[in-house]
């Protein structure tokens, strides 16, 4: 079953946190146990989450603890996921999901650093493995909604060349290749502020319960 249908209506889960239980009784006292740092659309977002996110680098590449804007990007991910899951997204490839892994791997240095990592964050390889599968899903759904960001006009790559001059020339870009950079500059921030407009949308149609830290 995807990670987002396993975490779908977990709401309850903050709910649940809350009761105490007799191994949670044998901590110490003060031990939090996790915490709840939003609700979007029913799908809980816990603090280990962000832990997980952020000491494998699953957000943004970079590996390191977790930042103040990692439950912001946490919970963009899982309104791309409630849009996603409406259309039934078929199961990513088998070669897709383990070229992830390998980068995750190759990110971390080796497989027993992963192995540290997953363990202090309390999640396991099947955790990891659903993480990258919903990431593949996400992408895929962003590929085929945002296809036509639509070819920059020649006056814009022209202007973009002229004010990006100093970048070509330490990357030795000329010409052609100048004008190819370009236009895939501006299809890329084109394409990201489609993402961002269709992001606040989401904001507004799906309900968000923020926690203050």
């Amino acid at each position: 079953m995807p990670a987002w249908a396993r975490r779908w209506g977990a709401a309850a889960l903050a709910v649940i946190m809350l009761m105490p239980t007799a191994a949670a009784q044998e901590r110490p006292r003060g031990e939090l146990l996790d915490r709840t740092l939003a609700v979007v659309g029913g799908a809980v977002v816990l603090q280990s989450d962000a832990q997980f996110a952020a000491s494998l680098g699953l957000l943004d590449g970079g590996v390191g603890p977790a930042a103040p804007d990692v439950a912001t990007k946490l919970v963009d991910r899982w309104l791309m996921l409630h849009e996603v899951a409406r259309f039934s997204p078929a199961e990513p490839a088998t070669a897709a999901v383990t070229a992830r892994l390998d980068l995750v791997r190759l990110r971390m240095g080796s497989v027993a650093a992963l192995d540290a990592a997953l363990a202090r964050s309390g999640r396991g390889a099947d955790d990891l493995d659903g993480w990258i599968r919903d990431d593949l899903r996400i992408a895929a759904y962003l590929d085929q909604r945002f296809a036509s960001a639509g070819a920059p006009a020649d006056a814009d790559v022209t202007a973009w060349i002229t004010s990006h001059a100093d970048e070509l020339a330490r990357t030795g870009a000329t010409g052609a290749d100048a004008a190819r950079v370009a236009r895939e500059r501006l299809v890329l921030a084109r394409r990201t502020d489609l993402i961002a407009d269709w992001l606040a949308d989401l904001r507004r149609r799906i309900e968000v319960v923020m926690f203050p830290g």
